[in-house]
């Protein structure tokens, strides 16, 4: 029988707590590490002492996600600050060259009974089908509680079975491929669905063949049935932005159901052959792998809306008892009966997602389509607003006819129905470029009641929160806003923000990191999770990252410059920050360096008469400039220094920004 897993490792002079998920020293100092490097320290030192190949490592770290070998590479160079290694010198982790790293260092596992020394992992070798079986059964006892009699597990272990059959030619390959989850059979009844369904992802249904029509019909379908069951109450249905990254023929849908964090998935597979369209469609239940249930459509293409609402009143009916008047009526919503009409929108939604310069352009000009061929398409004309904000908000046009086109295609939107809760998110985004808070405000909130699924509509209520000095509840909608998308980079990186508002710095760190995993080329989630490491005390690490901002944006190397020399004043290194000074203040003179930032860096030296001048110069850039900072100047705990000084109250109101003094909310 194997040994229960500790729940403490120690090694030279550090303690690993795998139930409390810490690092300690062992005189009881905690270590700050971020999840995922925790993950890397742990997998190896449950396997110390052999040697593990860089692609077992990132498997394990990261079992639902694709990333580089850099990824991994940054979390061994931070293990090894850590326990102080020096390139000639390794005590604790060893490279070795063309395989991976082996932990060499002596483990203790720390039981009930007291200490006992762990026995190094013999190698694996390639020979060798049952010891990689006993390796793999014994590395699922140890993340999976209780026996391997549960659904999941009896799923999970059928896999490694099959990795085991496929090496040795057993005869339970036959025996697999016979029960295996296939193509969809004929339909089939739905089966007694768990009560622990509470949740469901739509996945775009895969197209058969590369036409590009097919793959805009597979996105469109699923963006149907998402929008028709997200008023359900007792079923979360994450939104389309949520599940447009598992599109094509690779991907696994119970993997996308794990990532995502789903009890149900829903897949398939679309073929538009001339006037007829095939739709082939599976609901799984994610940790059973089981069909809940599967059909097949063929029918005209004229009969699409029909086939969404067949798909749409089966699935609920197979999750959900009972359903009101109200939700009866939103499964079989249309929001056009006019085909041509549901192309154009089709394009335009495709090019929306997209959400770059060329993409919003073209998404406009599908949406302008679909509302000239049906001037009733309330959804189109709310999509389309979002897209001239989006064009002025991302700074691709600042033309003011971008407002005020948003503000008339939103306001038909509302008239056409103003049961759609796109139509009053479009309405807020453009009041809040009007400066009418309160209104916008109140459109959030209208379409959080409305579509309570919509994570975009949480995403933007939760900032509004934030600046009206509500941020317990701007807390509270941003978490949700990651719940329903946990993919998105911007809702990890927002609600790593917010957290780091409401001084929550680890767990900051914790979405700040997941979002650079997802996007690490974008320099503002690198950005923020720099400052999460600075709060987090990880100086070295916040420094790398800054220097990362900058590469990413060399036209702002003053900023790069001057954030970097606040986190070396931070962690007591000033002379080395004494050093960067002449060539920051030189970039600031030309007014390439932010006075925000100018503002930070000279707190953090200690020198608050410049940095209430710095203060002074970022209030005076008017409404517009300094709209950006109020989040900032009412929160960012790197102001703390001055906010104790009288001064900051008086510079508040002398520009008359007093309501930036009411941060009730921070304890």
């Amino acid at each position: 029988m194997p040994a229960t897993p500790a729940h403490l490792y120690e090694f030279g002079d550090f303690r690993l707590d795998t139930t409390k998920r810490l690092l300690q020293r062992l005189d009881g100092t905690t270590v700050p590490l971020t999840p995922r490097v925790f993950e890397t320290l742990l997998y190896m030192v449950e396997h110390h002492d052999i040697v593990l190949d860089k692609e077992r490592l990132m498997e394990a770290v990261w079992p639902d996600s694709i990333v580089e070998e850099n990824n991994l590479s940054q979390n061994i160079s931070t293990l090894r600050r850590i326990f102080g290694e020096t390139p000639g010198s390794h005590t604790y982790i060893v490279t070795v060259p063309g395989r991976g790293y082996r932990f060499v260092a002596e483990v203790r596992e720390q039981t009930a009974n007291g200490s006992a020394t762990v026995q190094p992992e013999h190698e694996i070798t390639p020979t060798s089908a049952e010891n990689r079986t006993q390796a793999a059964t014994g590395r699922l006892r140890h993340q999976m509680p209780g026996n391997t009699s549960s659904p999941l597990a009896l799923a999970v272990l059928g896999i490694i079975l099959l990795a085991t059959a496929v090496v040795s030619h057993g005869p339970i390959v036959k025996w697999l491929e016979k029960h295996r989850v296939g193509s969809a059979p004929p339909a089939t009844s739905p089966v007694k669905v768990p009560d622990t369904v509470r949740s469901i992802a739509i996945l775009p249904f895969e197209p058969l063949g590369q036409d590009l029509n097919n793959e805009l019909l597979g996105l469109g379908m699923a963006d149907a049935v998402i929008g028709r069951m997200s008023n359900l109450k007792q079923l979360v249905v994450l939104p389309t932005s949520a599940v447009s990254k598992y599109k094509g023929p690779a991907n696994d849908p119970l993997a996308a159901g794990r990532a995502l964090g789903v009890d149900a998935i829903l897949s398939g597979t679309i073929q538009r052959s001339g006037d007829r369209i095939r739709v082939t469609i599976q609901l799984f239940h994610v940790a059973s792998a089981r069909t809940i249930w599967s059909d097949k459509f063929d029918q005209s293409f004229t009969d699409i809306f029909s086939i969404q609402d067949s798909i749409s009143d089966k699935v609920a009916r197979s999750l959900i008892r009972d359903f009101s008047q109200g939700e009866q009526e939103q499964l079989s919503k249309h929001y056009t009966s006019d085909t041509a009409a549901y192309d154009s929108y089709l394009m335009g939604i495709y090019f929306w997602n997209k959400r770059s310069r060329d993409g919003l352009e073209k998404a406009i000009d599908y949406f302008q389509r679909a509302v000239e061929q049906d001037p009733g398409y309330a959804l189109a004309y709310a999509v389309m607003a979002d897209c001239y904000f989006l064009q002025r908000y991302y700074g691709y046009d600042s033309a003011p006819d971008r407002i005020s086109n948003a503000k008339t295609a939103a306001e038909r939107a509302l008239l056409l129905d103003d049961s759609i809760a796109e139509s009053h998110l479009a309405a807020g985004a453009v009041q809040l470029c009007e400066n009418n808070y309160q209104a916008g405000m109140q459109s959030f909130e209208r379409a959080v009641a409305l579509n309570p699924n919509l994570a975009i509509a949480h995403q933007r209520y939760a900032w509004v929160l934030c600046s009206f000095g509500r941020l317990d509840d701007a807390v509270r909608e941003m978490k949700r806003a990651q719940e329903l998308d946990p993919l998105s980079p911007t809702n990890n990186t927002a609600l790593g923000m917010i957290l780091v508002f409401a001084r929550q710095f680890r767990g900051a760190l914790e979405y700040c990191y997941k979002a650079a995993e997802l996007n690490p080329n974008e320099a503002v989630i690198q950005e923020n999770l720099a400052m999460a490491y600075a709060l987090n005390g990880m100086y070295q690490q916040a420094i790398e990252h800054y220097q990362r901002v900058g590469e990413l944006n060399p036209e702002n190397k003053g900023d790069a410059l001057a954030w970097i020399a606040t986190v070396l004043a931070s962690a007591g290194r000033k002379p080395e920050a004494d050093q960067m000074m002449p060539e920051i203040l030189q970039l600031a003179a030309m007014g390439k360096a932010d006075p925000y930032g100018m503002t930070l860096l000279y707190t953090s030296r200690g020198e608050r008469e410049r940095a209430f001048e710095w203060l002074d110069k970022t209030l005076q850039k008017g409404s517009g400039g300094v709209r950006s900072y109020n989040r900032m100047i009412r929160y960012d705990p790197m102001l703390d220094p001055l906010r104790s000084d009288t001064r900051f109250a008086a510079l508040l109101r002398h520009h008359n920004r007093v309501s930036l003094l009411e941060t009730r909310a921070i304890p």
